[in-house]
């Protein structure tokens, strides 16, 4: 495949200096909400557990972030990828429709105990780049989740990177790797089933092997991308997008940061339900119902009672009615006691959510929600957003990021590690290792039970 070829040159030259400086830029703010996503997922108590048992089970080199522990280089991609997507809260691509940077960010990390700030940022960026326009190129069936699935090239080509494969290896550790993309049902995120947590941590985890059996002489199908993403997990393939602009457009430029921790299909409702908030107080004992429009992937996150944090963080209508009675959308929506909120819940019961088919068309550029209170006077008021907080046309403020970051990681790590932290990933092309950085990412290791069944 000529265009598959030419992405495998691409990752093979790939150096620092043949980055643009707003790639450099983009690619640092990438990495600091990366991390800090990372971090804050730690503190989840089964993500702990697998940090433990990792760094029990398999040590190694690599720092667990947010934890303490160490373990082999596969683990750490396995067990970051975990952390990062937990929280529903890491930096995505709209027209990936998924998520690039948590398939290239663990995976660099988890081979960096021996690298410089600069081979950091250009393996992360080869990641990058094979993610996002294998998403691009991929249109996955509908019940398909995109963690699991072409993230795998991601991890794959920083593996490859790291090792100084020249390009026809490249392209030989990608199809390698394409075969070992999982069956990643998005029924897991509906439901609220925490394997759905895995599933970038292990495509994360075979990537990187991807590239050991292809050093080993393992070799991959010929075509194997377009069978794995064409034919079997998607409906279609699309060779011309892994190419397309390849060194003028960088797809991480496209991306988008997360303010809000739940899935992206449920942030342009919040952003219209707050700017509803912001314009005049709404008393939630005043409503009567609240209709949601938005397009066609979004208004399936249809349940009113979730049972976990997860299928939370899925869910539209509690979305907007623990939004509406919060005034906030953050972590907190989606503890325990949230969850049970009987206030919340009579609420969401009360909210309608529906595709609008004009709002379809737009996507994925736009992502647009109209959200409309019915109070019990019979007034109503309404808001339509066509966008989200964090797109590249509505970017959060470099104030917004540190802020998001602090949040997460203070808890763990506490201010003074954090503010090491974000000032150090903010230089990190100019540090010869980032050892030393990633040791201030690791607080005393955690000692949690292992969940017996």
């Amino acid at each position: 495949m000529e265009e598959l070829d030419q992405l495998a040159e691409f990752v093979a030259t790939l150096t620092f200096d043949s980055l643009p400086p707003a790639v450099v830029e983009r690619a640092k703010w990438i990495l600091r909400d990366t991390v800090g996503v990372i971090v804050g997922g730690m503190a989840e108590k089964e993500v702990a557990a697998l940090a433990g048992f990792a760094a029990r089970t398999a040590p190694g080199p690599a720092i667990l972030l947010g934890h303490g522990g160490r373990t082999k280089e596969g683990w750490a991609a396995l067990v970051h990828g975990t952390a990062g997507t937990t929280l529903e809260m890491d930096e995505g691509h709209a027209f990936a429709r998924g998520h690039a940077a948590i398939h290239a960010v663990p995976p660099t990390l988890a081979q960096a105990h021996n690298a410089s700030g600069q081979e950091v940022m250009a393996a992360m960026v080869a990641g990058y780049e094979v993610a996002a326009r294998s998403g691009v190129a991929t249109r996955l069936r509908q019940s398909v989740h995109p963690f699991g699935a072409w993230g795998v090239l991601g991890a794959a080509a920083v593996g490859a990177w790291f090792k100084g494969f020249e390009a026809d290896d490249v392209a030989g550790t990608l199809e390698l790797a394409a075969s070992y993309a999982i069956t990643p049902s998005f029924e897991t995120a509906y439901q609220g089933a925490t394997v759905r947590n895995t599933y970038a941590g292990m495509v994360n985890r075979l990537g990187l092997l991807a590239a050991d059996f292809y050093e080993l002489g393992f070799r991959g199908q010929r075509g194997g991308l377009q069978t794995s993403f064409g034919e079997i997990l998607g409906q279609s393939f699309h060779p011309a997008a892994l190419s397309d602009g390849l060194g003028q457009r960088y797809e991480m430029m496209r991306g988008y940061f997360k303010p809000y921790s739940g899935c992206r299909y449920t942030h342009a409702a919040i952003d219209a339900v707050l700017s509803l908030q912001a314009d005049e107080v709404v008393d939630i004992d005043d409503l009567a119902s609240v209709d949601v429009f938005t397009y066609d992937i979004a208004a399936h996150l249809s349940d009113p009672a979730p049972k976990t944090p997860l299928a939370g963080r899925f869910s539209t209508p509690y979305v907007v009615a623990a939004t509406l009675v919060n005034g906030s959308a953050g972590p907190e929506l989606f503890v325990p006691e949230m969850l049970a909120n009987h206030q919340v819940l009579d609420l969401a019961a009360r909210v309608n959510v529906g595709e609008n088919v004009d709002f379809t068309a737009m996507t994925p550029a736009r992502r647009p929600a109209q959200v409309i209170l019915h109070f019990k006077d019979g007034q109503r008021r309404e808001c339509t957003v066509y966008g989200s907080k964090g797109d590249p046309d509505q970017p959060m403020s470099d104030a917004e990021l540190e802020a998001k970051f602090y949040g997460l990681c203070e808890p763990i790590l506490g201010p003074e590690q954090t503010r090491r932290a974000w000032e150090e990933l903010g230089r990190i092309e100019q540090l010869e290792e980032v050892q030393g950085t990633l040791e201030i990412l690791a607080p005393v290791p955690m000692h949690v039970e292992v969940p017996r069944s």
